[in-house]
């Protein structure tokens, strides 16, 4: 099960560091699909009669706009994508909504006389495409404070993010040597933890370890001195402790 579910999460996590290096970009291109889907709206409203070549451009032009603005938060987790896809769906409605075929009027009976309700006027329509429009756009610019700034919603006295908690920690780099220039012989990590530590290892992606008396994040595969290392565990639990790899597991 391990060795299926690495690749998967190795590939996630590339698409994520891609979209953080291009972050700029995506939210340039993102600007401009919105505003030339702005200019379809307008175009749709007001021009709601159109030959059926023009229709199906504007149909096609609209969901080509709409999935570079997908593409931006895909990567980012599936809360903003979820609100993405509401979003879009919402701007995609607001600009075909002018050419939807009218349905037969309703017939409406009130103290026994029969009138006919239209299904919906030029003016209604006018008004829900607007307000799908400016709410779809609403909806997706969340999802990318969502994506890429959640820290804009956040309170004051928020705990503490983990990235920032194991930061406080320097990352142990092989190193072997000691103060005065003599070595020690080094081993892995792993050979200084028991059986049940090493089945969760592929957990973690560093070790918690006291190397010379400081704590140091610790590569599992990595190499540290034999007789100067001890790996931290926690004190309720026992278990050893550590940076974990994938998100859901607290170590």
């Amino acid at each position: 099960m391990v060795t299926g579910f690495w690749p998967e999460q190795k590939a996630k996590e590339g698409l994520h560091s891609w979209s953080t290096r291009n972050q700029a970009r995506l939210l340039a291109i993102d600007v401009v699909c919105l505003t030339l889907l702005f200019s379809c709206y307008l175009f749709a409203s007001r021009f709601p009669i159109l030959s059926g070549d023009v229709l199906a451009g504007l149909y096609v032009a609209s969901f080509a706009l709409v999935f570079p603005i997908f593409l931006s938060v895909v990567f980012r987790g599936i809360l903003p994508m979820i609100i993405c896809i509401l979003g879009i769906v919402l701007i995609l409605n607001s600009v075909m909504l002018p050419f939807y075929a009218p349905g037969p009027p309703s017939e409406v009976n009130i103290g026994g006389r029969t009138f006919m309700y239209p299904a919906y006027t030029p003016q209604a329509v006018e008004i829900a495409s607007g307000m799908h429009f400016f709410l779809g756009v609403l909806m997706v610019g969340f999802s990318i404070v969502v994506a890429y700034r959640p820290a804009l919603m956040f309170t004051k006295n928020r705990p503490v993010s983990p990235e920032v908690e194991w930061s406080n920690y320097p990352i142990w780099h092989d190193n072997v040597l000691l103060a005065d220039g003599r070595s020690e012989p080094s081993v892995p990590i792993k050979s200084l933890i028991t059986d049940q530590d090493r089945y969760l290892l592929w957990r973690y992606e560093y070790v918690l370890a006291n190397i010379y008396g400081t704590d140091y994040l610790v590569n599992p595969e990595g190499l540290v001195p034999k007789d100067s290392t001890v790996a931290v565990r926690d004190r309720a639990s026992g278990r050893i402790v550590g940076k974990a790899r994938y998100n859901g597991f607290f170590m």
